[in-house]
């Protein structure tokens, strides 16, 4: 995955915790789209970087993992659900093999 898929990816991932009011990881995961957006050339210690903030973020007591769509049907709140948990677990493999 490109760090432009992975940008697009967190800003989704943003998209959606602001749809459910949820403001807390703005910092965190605007810090990693800074370090992915500003290689001009790949390197391991700015991928390490990005990977060390998702990491805790995803695995921190109250992290990513404890926010879910509430809103809207039952349908679309499993819809919604079931693209979180995607996009959570595709960064999730991306970000674990750094």
């Amino acid at each position: 995955m490109t760090s432009t898929e992975i940008i697009k990816q967190l800003q989704a991932l943003k998209c959606i915790y602001h749809s459910e009011r949820c403001y807390q990881f703005d910092e965190g995961i605007n810090s990693i789209i800074s370090i992915l957006h500003d290689m001009s050339q790949p390197t391991a210690t700015a991928w390490e970087d990005a990977a060390s903030i998702y990491r805790t973020l995803a695995a921190s007591k109250s992290g990513f993992s404890d926010v879910y769509v509430d809103a809207g049907t039952a349908d679309e709140r499993v819809a919604a659900n079931v693209q979180l948990d995607s996009i959570r677990q595709m960064l999730w493999d991306t970000f674990k093999r750094v």
